[in-house]
């Protein structure tokens, strides 16, 4: 999923036609983000949960002088979602050095 966080929303990029448009727009969703460093066997997980909307005109206007979110995979993703973060909750992970 290619996603950026703009002020309080993560707007998120993908195909008119997909699964996230069709069945969960206008919908509460969780996205959850994750970052791992295997050597130190530390990192993080957040959870952010919201309704799932269309992206705003005054999303594209904050994402202006920032990078959009860049589709590695195939097919044509114009299709800009944001989740609102109505609640944001994670934790930290921290092991030990090897």
């Amino acid at each position: 999923m290619n996603y950026v966080f703009v002020d309080d929303c993560v707007i998120l990029r993908t195909v008119p036609d997909g699964e996230i448009y069709r069945h969960a727009l206008n919908s509460n969703c969780a996205f959850e983000i994750d970052k791992t460093h295997e050597f130190f066997e530390s990192g993080w997980s957040i959870v952010v949960l919201g309704r799932l909307e269309l992206a705003t005109e005054d999303d594209f206007a904050r994402m202006q002088y920032r990078e959009m979110p860049t589709p590695w995979a195939g097919g044509n993703r114009y299709m800009f979602i944001r989740l609102p973060c109505e609640h944001v909750s994670g934790r930290r992970v921290i092991g030990h050095a090897r």
